[in-house]
């Protein structure tokens, strides 16, 4: 799951870059439909790998569970993980809603509100989201940890 994530981070930090200097060459109507496109592909692809590594802690859950109660797994595995998923959840609805935020005020620019908000808004939606992925990285690393105490591999 490392290097299945760390492709996804890496990929969506690329989109976010290249989205962000879509953006800045953005004059007038001159290319702001394929800075729009890239905004509307970025969010969901940054969404999609949140849910993605969320997702995978869920499904580790389960697994735990089932071994705590078919196998007599040590309840405190479950408990482990447990607290990892708890974190994932955390740290991805940051990376969702920091997305979803600079998206929304990329909608606003028509409206009135400045285009610098958005700029400012993106980079720091950039900054935040490598910050997260490193820790959700240290996360998938933390559970590896566990499942191998938890299954003697």
């Amino acid at each position: 799951m490392k290097a299945s994530f760390l492709l996804f981070a890496v990929s969506n930090l690329l989109l976010m870059a290249t989205t962000a200097v879509a953006g800045l060459l953005v004059s007038g109507s001159e290319g702001y439909l394929r800075h729009f496109l890239l905004g509307v592909l970025t969010a969901l692809f940054t969404c999609f790998v949140h849910i993605v590594l969320f997702m995978y802690f869920v499904v580790q859950q389960k697994i735990m569970e089932q071994a705590v109660a078919q196998d007599g797994l040590d309840p405190s595995f479950a408990q482990r993980v447990q607290v990892c998923k708890s974190r994932a959840l955390r740290l991805s609805a940051v990376g969702m809603a920091s997305v979803v935020i600079t998206s929304l005020l990329g909608a606003t620019i028509e409206s009135g509100v400045s285009p610098d908000i958005h700029l400012i808004a993106a980079f720091t939606t950039i900054f935040i989201n490598a910050f997260l992925f490193y820790f959700q990285f240290a996360l998938l690393d933390a559970y590896r940890t566990v499942f191998r105490a938890a299954f003697n591999e």
